[in-house]
């Protein structure tokens, strides 16, 4: 009975897609109405097998989350969080898939960078912009920071795609049925201080009913 309601379970996850896992200071206007300059927003966005926290290329990431050295040139990345298998390969692997979410494996964090928001904007399926605090937005690159597994002060680089455009690091989590890319998300957020919860936050959709009133939706999900 048990490995039915998994497998239910499973079926499930893949139907619903869960795994579809800037220097301007001009001022935003966040839900309580208080004013924050642009360089503090951050987007949520979510494609096919990914979801992501967009972050600009500042001094204040570029200090925080040593990674961002890589990429420098950019103006955004987007830094997401999977399985170690699946997320790199991804394909049409559906056993792959399967294995991603039934046992806890390994997983990595990938960036991938951006020259301006509009290439990330369009194909993604969803984008929330988020203005945070500069405290908000120094404890949200904090979360980050502190997920990538490091041998001795050294970042561990697990592979890279299209030039070292896409880089994927080894992180210090594990991943699982509960514990997904939309799960990390929801907890860098709540960490930062936003009223997000992570708790059964496992799909695509599940993060954008969390987070679509906490910012200004960009691109709607459909």
């Amino acid at each position: 009975m048990i490995k039915q309601r998994l497998a239910v379970i499973t079926l499930f996850l893949f139907i619903s897609g869960f795994t579809s896992c800037s220097g301007s200071e001009n001022p935003g206007i966040i839900p309580d109405g208080r004013s924050i300059p642009e360089q503090y927003s951050i987007y949520i966005i979510n494609y096919s097998f990914h979801t992501g926290i967009v972050i600009p290329v500042n001094n204040e990431s570029l200090n925080a989350v040593t990674a961002l050295v890589y990429f420098k040139q950019f103006s955004f990345t987007d830094i997401g969080w999977g399985e170690e298998k699946f997320y790199q390969n991804p394909g049409d692997n559906y056993c792959m898939g399967a294995r991603a979410i039934l046992l806890p494996n390994r997983s990595v964090l990938r960036i991938e960078g951006y020259s301006s928001r509009d290439n990330f904007i369009l194909w993604s399926n969803y984008v929330v912009q988020i203005y945070l605090t500069k405290e908000e937005y120094l404890k949200l690159l904090a979360f980050i920071s502190q997920s990538f597994a490091k041998q001795g002060s050294d970042l561990i680089i697990a592979s890279e795609k299209h030039s070292g455009e896409v880089i994927f690091f080894n992180s210090i989590y594990r991943y699982h049925l509960f514990n997904t890319c939309n799960t990390w998300i929801a907890e860098a957020l709540k960490v930062s201080g936003l009223d997000v919860s992570p708790f059964l936050t496992i799909t695509a959709g599940q993060l954008y009913d969390e987070i679509k009133d906490k910012g200004r939706v960009i691109k709607a999900l459909k």
